[in-house]
């Protein structure tokens, strides 16, 4: 076996735009620091490769590693002002690296030597549980004082609280119920269907408290064996602002609180993205950035949750009605506190008529515009161009985020006063009014939502914010009868998270490191750089460390000969003509991936029957079930054809004959057609900049090399990718495109 020490520096591509300082670069790290780190490295290497099951040593992972290791011995102290991007890396590691061990053990040794905790990001929960439950156990073998665990959000912990509250029913008026979470909840995002039926939510409520106390379960929602209603999960889930700490009956058997004391003694914490942007913008203490060593994984993933993370929607006529219902109910439990916290309710009852009373001009003005309606339905969406709403409601809007930030304190200081322990009552009574503290606390949240998205609103920046409205459906009632009037949402978004994670996340950490398979998109780091903000640090590192797979004889990329453009309306017809002969030139796992559902629908219909009774169709059942039945077909000698959409073309793992065939029907170029995009387009061309060539053309290269990636998952496979759109070898973007794909040698059909 190759000693680690011996292995030969990696073939490595760089930014077209790197930065002045190379990934290499030891400035201002203390030699006797970086003698003793690799050093200490190249120990665990070498256990590593002699006890990791079938590890092979690899060029691009030992670069790597040592790519991490300078990054993360450049950490910045959290009064450091000075960061020109020493302490940032990019590092892109080609399919079959290894880059979870090349991170995580340069991440371990810099934790030993600064002692500072590490947090491993990953893009989803399912991958975080990879992290957790398969690739740290290994490395605790080989390092037992290696202690780690996993970091979750609070919404994913049952509170047992409010679990009581919801068995017991003590009469909040529900406080509000599920109207005021749907007021906010994404609609986009809701099942569809029939409202649940509060007999069977109380018999769930019976069924995991049962559990729950019997030591069955441990709270998370991830340990069930089926997931909840998402209704009924909202009702009992834990809340920061619905939190009433060690006052708590429930504190000691706290789950959420259980889960955060064992992670506390964890050198290495293993979180997700949205978890790590929701609590930099609140003033948890859950993560110290400035003391704290990252690692994003999946990166490519962080501008688009970032976006999403810092995005505010909310229903406008169903907060109004929401206000005035908190206004009753604030001022109810308010009658029996001490004066010093008791609201005024004559003052309180003005701010809630001030606020609903500025929401009634903006339902006014948006129904006298006719902006959104549900017919016809290109009116179902309203995006303010350039970002700025009229001008008559910017005042409005302003102070509308101004008395809600007033509100929001006053419901504060009730729902904490609430929350103390009053032992002039008796115990039942004590209860009863810390779960209505409890329970009013948990539109806090909602409350600041509002005041963002109005500020949001009155605010017009050089770089404008993205502000549409949305027609909103009026719930409809099991008789079919609509439950209220139609409404809207409004909506305000970043047209993109750079700014935001420049400030919020890169200016704070102590260090941090990107990677994934495609950081890059059409040859270098541009794309990544301006979304994720990167680009203002001119010494980040950037590394791409080739695969470890022969491309020019493990596959190749095949152009298929069609007559029709993908512009064309014979393209469809044509593509459902020449699939069939594609897929019958091999005979075991193949994958077809489709840029829309209409076109892999007419493509399956229009099988022969042999081959559709060998082709699986996305949607038809769970990915599992597909994926099951995919390798017993393939492992019993037949032909399998899985049919897929966007979902299919990254995270599936088909090695060997499972995939030897990857068919994509053309270059998956996504029109701006969400509010974001629309707006994020329209403010390039408004700055004469491009924003086919600067968004489209790398967003679909970059989708592209995800996809082509699907067919080489070993140095033993062999596959081919055929890409049925003409535009790769005819058009001038189609070459940049071509220098983001793995290097299989191109055929032109």
């Amino acid at each position: 076996m190759t000693h680690p020490a011996q292995i030969p520096t990696a073939t490595h591509a760089s930014s077209a735009t790197e930065p002045a300082s190379a990934y290499t670069s030891t400035e201002g790290i203390a030699p006797a620091l970086l003698d003793k780190a690799q050093t200490r490295l190249e120990l665990l290497y070498g256990q590593v490769a002699l006890t990791w099951p079938g590890f092979i040593a690899r060029p691009g992972q030992y670069e790597m590693m040592h790519a991490a290791l300078l990054t993360f011995l450049s950490a910045k102290a959290p009064d450091d002002k000075d960061r020109p991007g020493r302490h940032l890396a990019q590092l892109e590691a080609g399919t079959g690296t290894g880059k979870t061990v090349a991170y995580c053990l340069a991440a371990i040794v810099a934790s030993e030597l600064l002692n500072k905790p590490v947090i491993v990001s990953t893009a989803t929960v399912a991958l975080q549980e990879q992290l957790f439950n398969k690739d740290l156990p290994r490395l605790a073998e080989i390092i037992p004082e290696l202690k780690f665990d996993i970091l979750k959000g609070r919404g994913r912990y049952i509170c047992e609280s409010r679990l009581e509250g919801a068995l017991h029913d003590d009469g909040q008026d529900n406080l509000l119920g599920t109207e005021f979470q749907e007021a906010f909840a994404d609609a986009r995002w809701q099942p569809q269907g029939l409202p649940r039926d509060n007999a069977e939510a109380v018999r769930w409520f019976k069924n995991v408290s049962k559990k729950l106390h019997s030591g069955k379960w441990d709270g998370d929602i991830d340990g069930l064996d089926v997931q909840p209603d998402p209704d009924d999960w909202r009702q009992v889930q834990a809340s920061a602002h619905a939190c009433n700490g060690g006052r708590c009956e429930f504190f000691k058997s706290c789950a959420f609180f259980k889960a955060r004391r064992q992670a506390a003694t964890a050198t290495l914490q293993v979180a997700n993205h949205a978890l790590i942007l929701a609590t930099l913008q609140t003033e948890s203490t859950l993560i110290d950035a400035g003391n704290t060593l990252f690692v994003f994984d999946e990166a490519h993933h962080l501008p688009t949750i970032a976006g999403d993370q810092f995005s505010y929607r909310a229903r406008l006529g169903t907060s109004t009605k929401l206000l005035t219902a908190l206004r009753t109910i604030a001022i109810r439990h308010g009658r029996g506190l001490p004066a010093s916290t008791r609201p005024d309710p004559v003052a309180f009852a003005q701010s809630i008529t001030e606020c609903t009373d500025k929401f009634a001009i903006l339902e006014d003005y948006l129904a006298q515009a006719q902006l959104v309606s549900a017919d016809p339905p290109s009116k179902t969406t309203h995006r303010f161009t350039h970002g700025q709403i009229p001008e008559a409601l910017i005042p409005e809007c302003a102070q509308l985020a101004t008395q809600l930030r007033s509100i929001g304190g006053i419901v504060n200081g009730v729902a904490e006063a609430l929350k103390e322990p009053d032992e002039s009552k008796s115990p039942a009574e004590r209860d009863e009014q810390t779960r209505a503290g409890v329970e009013l606390g948990v539109y806090l949240s909602q409350l600041t939502t509002l005041e963002n998205l109005f500020n949001a609103w009155a605010t017009h920046d050089k770089v404008p914010w993205a502000k549409w409205l949305e027609y909103a459906p009026a719930p409809v009632r099991p008789t079919g009868l609509p439950t209220s009037a139609p409404d809207a949402w409004l909506c305000a978004s970043p047209m993109t998270a750079a700014q935001l994670l420049s400030r919020g996340l890169w200016k704070n950490v102590s260090a941090a490191v990107c990677t994934s398979a495609t950081l890059t998109a059409c040859g270098n780091f541009d794309f990544f750089d301006r979304l994720s903000g990167l680009n203002r640090f001119p010494e980040r590192r950037a590394l791409v460390v080739a695969s470890p797979f022969d491309y020019s004889t493990q596959g190749e990329l095949r152009i298929a000969k069609m007559q029709h453009s993908p512009k064309s309306p014979g393209f469809s017809d044509e593509l459902c003509q020449t699939l069939p002969g594609l897929l019958r030139e091999h005979h075991h796992g193949q994958l077809v991936l489709f840029t829309s559902k209409r076109q892999m629908q007419a493509c399956h219909a229009a099988l022969p029957r042999d081959l559709l009774e060998q082709t699986q169709m996305q949607g038809e059942r769970s990915r599992t079930e597909l994926l099951k039945t995919h390798g017993l077909r393939v492992e019993s000698g037949e032909r399998s054809i899985l049919f897929g959409l966007q979902s299919f073309g990254e995270g599936i793992d088909l090695p060997g004959q499972l995939c030897e065939h990857v068919v994509i029907d053309k270059l998956p170029f996504t029109p701006p057609n969400s509010p974001v995009e629309e707006a994020l387009a329209e403010w390039l061309s408004a700055q004469g900049r491009d924003p086919f060539t600067e968004i489209s053309v790398p967003r679909a290269g970059m989708k592209l090399a995800q996809w082509a990636g699907r067919g080489v998952r070993t140095v033993t496979d062999r596959a081919v990718i055929t890409v049925c759109d003409t535009r790769l070898s005819t058009m001038r973007y189609g070459a940049a495109i071509l220098a983001g794909l793995p290097p299989f040698p191109v055929v032109r059909m």
